[in-house]
Parts: structure tokens; sequence; C-alpha cells
């Protein structure tokens, strides 16, 4: 079977939104458990942390969705680009 341009591009596009979910789902886990110890290591929880101990305790919290979020939203954009 030939597939004409169209074909291959819708193809190729999902085979690559299929792959990027599936890396958001596979890196979600390890990387709760990073920024889990990371937060740990840091004393996150120490009520005398400075303002600036405290924004890097927000930053490393904040990495694990935005990543995620991320690597979702690509998949997201790659799939629906490939079915309009």
């Amino acid at each position: 079977m030939v597939l004409n341009k169209k074909g291959q591009v819708i193809f190729i596009s999902l085979m690559l939104g299929i792959v990027m979910f599936l890396l958001g789902l596979a890196l979600a886990h390890p990387l709760n458990q990073v920024v889990s110890t990371s937060m740990t290591q840091m004393n996150c929880t120490n009520s005398t942390a400075t303002y600036q101990e405290k924004a890097n305790c927000v930053a490393v919290d904040t990495f694990n969705p935005l990543l995620v979020g991320t690597l979702f939203g690509i998949a997201g954009i790659i799939l629906g680009r490939a079915f309009s």
C-alpha cells in the first residue's frame, strides 16, 4: 500500500504524538520522586526559611507538573494537527 504525502504526514504525526504522550506518562512518576527528594534535602518544611529558599522550593515543586504538562500539550498539538 502506497500512501500519498498527506497520509504519510498524518501517520508520522500520529506516531510522534503518541510517543510524546507516553513519554509524559513515563516521566511523571520518576520526576515526582526526584522532586520530593530534592524538597526533602532542601528542608522546605522549615518555617524559618528565607525568601530565597522558599522561592527555590516553589520552583522545584512546580517543575514536575510544568514539564509533564508541556509534554502532554505538545502531544495534543501534534495529534490535533494530524486530525485537522
